[in-house]
């Protein structure tokens, strides 16, 4: 009976990671950052129209 050597019988995507696993990823970090700046820009117009009014 031959030993387990793990470098032959596993390859690179045997770690739970996959080719789709990395692209779902970067996609999802792209839209939340697209999203978290959308949400700050529309902060930042809420208080330059309360600034505004103020004055």
């Amino acid at each position: 009976m031959e030993g387990f050597d793990p470098a032959i019988n596993y390859g690179p995507n045997d770690a739970g990671i996959s080719a789709i696993t990395i692209i779902l990823g970067i996609v999802g970090f792209i839209a939340i950052s697209w999203l978290f700046g959308k949400i700050y820009e529309q902060a930042a117009n809420l208080f330059e129209s309360n600034k505004k009014d103020e004055s």
